[in-house]
């Protein structure tokens, strides 16, 4: 380890110079996902690849990490740009496609293979459901992240197939609109508040969780739900449905 990773180097509970050889695919890099992008980065993990066919547009601009200038960019393309200035240790490869069709669903497969984790940081039901689906497939982890609609409350669900619950069969991760509903913008536009500082919660949790998965550390919470208003956070511990069909006959 470098200078760089100093301050890394003397947390007791993991060895973080493992992080190199560490493989994540990081799926939508709005407000949750450059966040962590730049946390995984800055951490020093070996290879990260990122997935976002959005262009950047002035109403981004609220959240983290996007500049001025970047707007009309392509996500992926600004946030290369950032990356690489941050920490040019790590291996970056972007893909600006939707992750569900032709090109990028053929790189997401390979990517998602190869990878030790994938993070979700998506803003589309479907393709959180989709995520779920191929994850527990290709039994690789995902750690899931998502805001209200109202931006105040978050949660963090960690997928890690044949042991914690996935979406199907987590009944009240779907029902719950308070927290990590984002059913009403199915089609992947922005039709919810965004409120930098529940992004940044939300994504530090996510990085949380994918850390102490990839350098096995502390216990990986299945679900947490934020309240901002309150100022609480909750772990839940939902058990596996036997009988889900996307997970149950997996070990």
């Amino acid at each position: 380890m470098t200078e760089r990773y100093a301050r890394l180097k003397i947390f007791p509970f993991a060895d973080f110079s493992k992080l190199r050889e560490k493989k994540v695919t990081i799926v939508g890099v709005g407000g949750l996902g450059a966040t962590c992008a730049e946390i995984m980065t800055r951490c020093g993990v070996g290879r990260l690849t990122i997935f976002d066919f959005d262009k950047l547009e002035e109403a981004n601009l609220n959240r983290l990490i996007y500049r001025t200038h970047q707007v009309g960019m392509f996500k992926v393309d600004a946030l290369r740009e950032y990356l690489l200035a941050a920490n040019s240790d790590v291996e970056l490869l972007t893909y600006p496609n939707d992750v569900t069709d032709g090109k990028g669903y053929d790189a997401l497969l390979k990517e998602a293979r190869e990878s030790d984790l994938v993070l979700g940081c998506v803003d589309s039901f479907h393709v959180r459901i989709f995520l779920n689906s191929l994850c527990v497939r290709l039994k690789v982890p995902l750690i899931d992240g998502g805001a209200s609609l109202d931006g105040i409350n978050g949660s963090v669900h960690s997928i890690i197939p044949g042991k914690t619950p996935c979406y199907r069969c987590n009944k009240p991760a779907l029902k719950d609109d308070s927290t990590t509903d984002l059913k009403k913008a199915g089609d992947g536009a922005c039709h919810f508040t965004s409120l930098p500082t529940t992004m940044g919660i939300i994504a530090s949790l996510q990085c949380q969780e994918a850390l102490k998965y990839l350098l096995g550390f502390g216990k990986v919470a299945p679900y947490i739900l934020y309240y901002g208003l309150e100022g609480k956070m909750q772990r839940y511990n939902w058990k596996r449905d036997p009988k889900c069909p996307v997970c149950g006959g997996v070990k």
